[in-house]
Order: structure tokens, then sequence, then C-alpha cells
């Protein structure tokens, strides 16, 4: 559920803190990564399944993920509003 809540601000993120001629560069990336992890997620959490026999290693360590990401996306964010132009 919360991988479908970031859908809506996957590129909008991006484009307010990386602003410029770089964004295609950082969007690329980003996506490379957010396909590489979604490729890999379930087969990680499969072998730490059948490791430990529990689901909280993954939980545990998605929910840090989680928590390092909103923790990149604030240190990354201007610290003054800029101003719209239509």
């Amino acid at each position: 559920m919360l991988g479908y809540s970031l859908t809506s601000v996957i590129g909008a993120i991006p484009k307010e803190i990386f602003e410029g001629r770089h964004y295609g560069t950082v969007f690329g990336t980003l996506m490379l990564a957010a396909i590489v992890g979604g490729a890999a997620g379930p087969w990680v959490t499969g072998a730490l399944y059948d490791i430990t026999g529990s689901y909280t290693p993954a939980f545990s360590i998605a929910a840090a993920g989680s928590v390092l990401s909103t923790l990149a996306i604030w240190l990354a964010a201007p610290r003054k509003v800029r101003a719209v132009t239509p």
C-alpha cells in the first residue's frame, strides 16, 4: 500500500528538488533504482523468510528504508519557497 501511494509524487518530488537540466539524469537514476528494488524486493523477502521463518526482518528493512527515504527527501528539500510562474 505504501508503494502505491508513492506513485502520485514520484515525479513531482525530484522535479521540485532537482529542477534544471540534470533532472532527466536524476529521474532516470531514481526510476532505475525503483525498478531494481521492485524486482529484488520479493526475492529478498522470500530468501529472508526461508532463512528466518518470519516476515519480520523484511518488514523491518522496508520500514527502515521508508524512514531513510523520508530523511533523504527532507535533507535534499529546498529551504525556501520558490515562486511558481504560470
